[in-house]
Formats: structure tokens, sequence, C-alpha cells
């Protein structure tokens, strides 16, 4: 099902030309194939710090001879990531190499390119100690206001059929804030399955009032309420997500930085298995 309104979608591929960062470019083209897209691929690449810094000093000849070596490096490298995906797919793409920092080429892309949604790879949980969500990511994430699928290394795409929404209702929503969400529902005819964590027995008028507003921006959507109470939120999420068996997606709103942090900035006791398939549509809060 196409949405009804078709607005191309400008898409930001940052790639270290890992197997990792190639799976969630193919995610990404298969995700929107219903729909035009722009791809961005940008790979940012700096000579390591120590080795700048001594070679400003000494060799500023041999620093710019290193710097033209690492561009070179990176257009091929794109260039081989490009036939690739152009293989699978007639969207127009664009190849950014960036001589900067991480962080901060993101930042400028998102802003010049008027960006929609970065999609990116992450390295699954293999160990009880290992924090799933590497560096990159989550600085993406919290350094910019741009939306984020995060796509694990084991996430094989299908068809999002079903879509966990985690909340506590403690978030006032705009439309805005989770019309990414809606439309790829729309395009997939898929049923979203909201899941609110809580201490108490029932919602307070707060959590009411956010609640209503959430379930009438989704009245055109299957959707279903969910409520786990007095369990730790980790276990429960990841149970959740066994027991339903079909959970093809976690969406989660940005300012949920508790959720957020608790799930995928600190180790675990214990690996969850859907940090290792389930790909998470990270959304940002637009005021």
């Amino acid at each position: 099902m196409v949405l009804n309104i078709i607005i191309m979608k400008n898409i930001l591929l940052p790639t270290d030309f890992s197997k990792n960062s190639l799976n969630a470019m193919h995610y990404a083209i298969a995700l929107f194939k219903d729909i035009p897209c722009k791809f961005y691929l940008l790979n940012a690449f700096r000579i390591p710090y120590v080795t700048n810094e001594v070679l400003m000093e000494n060799d500023a000849h041999q620093l710019a001879k290193l710097e033209e070596g690492l561009y070179e490096t990176s257009i091929k490298g794109m260039k081989d990531v490009l036939k690739k995906l152009k293989s699978k797919s007639d969207d127009k793409f664009e190849l950014l190499s960036d001589y900067n920092f991480f962080i901060n080429s993101v930042q400028n892309h998102v802003k010049a390119k008027n960006i929609d949604l970065i999609v990116m790879g992450t390295k699954g949980a293999t160990g009880a100690k290992e924090i799933f969500m590497g560096s990159n990511t989550g600085d993406v994430i919290m350094k910019t206001e741009c939306n984020v699928l995060a796509v694990p290394e084991n996430a094989v795409f299908k068809d999002p059929k079903e879509i966990t929404f985690p909340s506590d209702f403690r978030i006032p929503y705009d439309k805005e804030d989770i019309v990414p969400l809606i439309e790829i529902a729309e395009m997939y005819q898929s049923s979203i399955r909201v899941l609110l964590f809580s201490d108490k027995g029932s919602l307070d008028e707060e959590q009411k009032f956010n609640k209503k507003s959430l379930k009438n921006y989704l009245q055109k959507i299957s959707h279903s309420y969910h409520t786990l109470s007095n369990t730790d939120f980790e276990v429960a999420l990841n149970c959740f997500t066994q027991s339903r068996g079909n959970i093809d997606l976690i969406a989660i709103i940005a300012k949920h930085y508790n959720f957020f942090q608790r799930l995928f900035f600190k180790p675990k006791v214990e690996e969850l298995s859907f940090h290792s398939k389930i790909p998470l549509l990270v959304l940002h809060k637009t005021t």
C-alpha cells in the first residue's frame, strides 16, 4: 500500500564500508521500495589525532598527501558500495566523502541536505557485558534532532507487520512526532502494539490525556495496548517481543531517555535477544 501523498524522502546512509553498514543500506532500500527516495551515502574520515599533530609540526606536504590518499580510498569505497546498491534499486544516490569528525559530518549534512531519516547499522549484542549501541550510532541519536533507524547486523528485512511502541504516556504527543511511524504502518498495513510500562495499577490524568491523544492519531492504524507492571523494563520488553514472535520493528520517542539509555547504552546483566535482530526507529519530538 502506497501513501496517497508521495513526497521524496532524503535518507542519509553513513558507512564505514563494513558488512554491518551495508546490511543497513539494503534494509533502508527495501523498507522504502515503494516511495521515491534520494539516498546520501556518507563516509567521514580523519587522520588519527597523534599522526596529524606530528605531521603538522614536521611535514605539511606529507600531511596533505596523506589526506589525499584517504579521500581517494573513501571515494573508491563509496563507488564499490554504490555498485552493490544500484543493482537492487532505481533510486537516486549521491556520494559524500567528508574529511571531518563523524558526528560533525552527520550534523552538517543533515542540515545541508534536509535529511528526513538516518539509517545506520549497529553491532548486535553477543555477550552478557556487551553494550548494544555503538558510540557512533549513540552519538547520532543523542546529538542530532533527526530521526534514526538503527539496524542490527543480524537483521534481515521483512515487511514490518508488527511494530512495538513502548511508552509510559508521560510525554505529550503531537501528530508530527509519530508521522514517520504512521507512514510505515500505512505502507505495510502494520499493527502497532503500544506497550505501557507502569509501576502503578492505573493511569493518572496526565497519562490518560496522552494516551487519548495517541489513540486519536492512530485511529486509522490497527493498534492495541498492552501493559506490563512491576517488572524490569528491559526484560519485560524482551519477553514481550519473544512472546509475540513476530515483532519486526521497535519505535521509541527519543525523549524517553530513561527507557532508551537503559536499553541501549548500559552493559546488560543478561543478553536481550531482540537487540540482535529487531531494528529500532528513534523518533525525535518536533517541539
